[in-house]
């Protein structure tokens, strides 16, 4: 009978787990390879645990290299050997992991909105079919049923999708409840799109003042109008408008000093306002409905609120005003319709209407050109463009 001798280990390295075919490949004290037909590379471990024997993953080569494989199953051995069981304490759902990330990520957030946006994927996509299973369970193919169907390249909602989960997934890589990263890995699994640029539906300038005619007859929430209004007004994003403050408004001077923390660059940006866009303002004090937002909502409880995208499309939406493919006019594309207008009308304040609508200049020469905020153009620029589209201030309509 030959000599019993200890059982060889370390018998892989990583030259030869690469070019490993389909099928087991020992390392040696139960630490084995598993090489898919697929090619995909996962680490296993065979191991007695209180009489019963088992097979433990732990986890892909992509992002378990053999060192650590080896660690993780060299301490699995030793608590199987001391009679305990490396799987007592089971890895939290991805429910709890999501919560924890949630509640890291929220001291970075500014609004309530950016929350919102984060939360309402994982509750109607990855909450339902993954939220109550064992977070290290999680696989590449779970992944993907969730995010495929809304997959449309990047900054589709499948996209948005994958990237909060990937966030959720890496919290429980760093509480060392899992290994590896699945999200990660499907990232190089989703099919490429080629994306076909669509732009904001927008107004031709030669129908905006008698819309805007239309818009001020409707019957409508004065504070939505208002806000709709303003924003044609002054060129500004939807939420740099709808959030806007009192505090923000520096009468004397008449402009609009919006916070850098509230602007998509990040930087502070002061709006020059019109003699029709101080009459909006005036209008909208008149309502009475807050101390500090401009146009602000009451809601069956009393608490002031801004008016969300929602509320403000629905209501652009009974203008009745369609592009040529039947799709209604977006809020964001009076920018546009801003744009268009100066470049054939006012031709000579292209720096200005650059300034105006708070872009970033790529050029450094303009770039540099820019610093001054040719604030005298602006003010100018800014009065002729009310003048067209609102000629009548708000007793128009």
């Amino acid at each position: 009978m030959p000599a019993r001798g200890k059982h060889p280990h370390n018998r892989l390295t990583a030259l030869i787990v690469r070019g490993a075919r389909p099928g087991r490949h020992s390392d040696g004290q139960g630490l084995y390879l598993h090489v898919r037909s697929t090619g995909a590379r996962q680490w296993m471990q065979r191991l007695v645990i209180q009489g019963h024997r088992y097979d433990l993953g732990l986890g892909s080569f992509d992002f378990v290299s053999l060192a650590d494989a080896r660690r993780v199953a060299l301490e699995n051995r030793r608590i199987a050997r001391a009679g305990g069981d490396p799987r007592v304490e089971p890895a939290p759902t991805f429910r709890r992991v999501y919560e924890v990330a949630t509640e890291m990520r929220r001291k970075g957030w500014d609004r309530k909105a950016t929350e919102a946006n984060w939360c309402r994927g994982f509750e109607k996509y990855a909450l339902p079919a993954i939220g109550d299973k064992p977070v290290d369970t999680i696989t590449v193919a779970d992944l993907r049923a969730i995010v495929l169907p809304h997959w449309n390249g990047r900054n589709s909602t499948g996209s948005h999708l994958r990237q909060n989960i990937e966030y959720v997934l890496e919290t429980a890589v760093i509480e060392k409840h899992r290994l590896d990263n699945p999200a990660t890995a499907l990232k190089r699994l989703l099919p490429k799109v080629r994306k076909v640029q669509k732009h904001m539906v927008s107004l031709h300038y030669a129908e905006l003042p008698q819309a805007m005619a239309e818009w001020q007859a409707l019957s409508i929430n004065p504070a939505v109008k208002f806000v709709v209004l303003f924003i044609v007004l002054t060129g500004a994003r939807l939420t740099e408008a709808t959030h806007a403050t009192w505090s923000e408004i520096d009468r004397p001077k008449r402009v609009w000093q919006v916070f850098a923390r509230r602007m998509k660059l990040r930087r502070g940006h002061d709006v020059r306002l019109s003699r029709q866009a101080f009459e909006v303002l005036t209008a909208a004090e008149s309502l009475k409905r807050s101390d500090s937002l401009i146009f602000a909502l009451r809601g069956s409880t009393g608490v002031a609120r801004p008016p969300s995208q929602r509320t403000v499309s629905d209501a652009l939406r009974r203008l009745g005003r369609l592009d040529a493919e039947g799709r209604p006019i977006t809020v964001h594309g009076f920018r546009a319709t801003f744009r268009v207008w100066q470049m054939e009308r006012a031709p000579g304040f292209s720096e200005a209407a650059e300034i105006a609508l708070a872009h970033e200049e790529s050029n450094s020469t303009k770039k540099a050109y820019a610093r001054s905020q040719l604030d005298e153009q602006r003010t100018e620029l800014m009065q002729q463009w009310a003048d067209y589209a609102l000629p009548h201030g708000l007793g128009d309509g």
